[in-house]
């Protein structure tokens, strides 16, 4: 079973990862954190990490739009958690993720821009739930609604990635957020 630190690390990175890359997440490949929380996680998951290097700013930031915002082709994975369990955007998963937040008392803040079921968002606010100390909420936040995203879109990220950066972290996280639903399941 992952620890309480690994489930808090594993969500950090997937809000990390899965926002807009922007200089924060360019300042942490730059100064290898990304890299050593990858590591930290491999070594306590016992797989290998993906390398995440110094990729191409400019190619990163370019399939993110394509795979996640906008594509000539279509939209890889559109990133709401909702859309992946109901086939809509602000299906009725929404409604229980918000219920699911409030609950735990994780409000979403006003000044908020995109959907409140970004896989982003929801991943801050499982981070939240660990740092608080209430890591079976942060679990079940995992297993109810990331782990869904994560079953659906991530072969075709995987497949789709032109930048090597998303597909290996998609994949490499997709597997630490499905171990943590595997076991929240049993």
């Amino acid at each position: 079973m992952p620890t309480a630190e690994a489930v808090g690390l594993t969500l950090q990175l997937v809000a990390a990862t899965y926002r807009s890359p922007e200089a924060p997440l360019q300042a942490d490949i730059a100064s290898g954190a990304l890299q050593e929380a990858l590591d930290a996680l491999a070594a306590h998951a016992g797989v290998a990490a993906p390398t995440v290097g110094a990729p191409d700013w400019a190619l990163v930031q370019s399939s993110y739009v394509d795979l996640f915002v906008s594509s000539v082709r279509r939209i890889v994975a559109p990133p709401y958690v909702g859309f992946a369990l109901d086939g809509e955007l602000l299906g009725p998963s929404v409604d229980t993720l918000k219920a699911f937040l409030a609950h735990h008392g994780v409000e979403i803040a006003a000044g908020w821009h995109d959907l409140p079921d970004h896989v982003a968002a929801v991943a801050e606010a499982g981070a939240l739930l660990a740092e608080a100390g209430r890591d079976d909420a942060a679990r079940v936040l995992l297993a109810r609604f990331l782990s869904p995203w994560f079953h659906r879109y991530a072969p075709e990220v995987v497949a789709a990635d032109d930048s090597g950066f998303y597909g290996p972290l998609t994949e490499f996280l997709g597997s630490l957020v499905n171990e943590v639903a595997r076991e929240d399941a049993s």
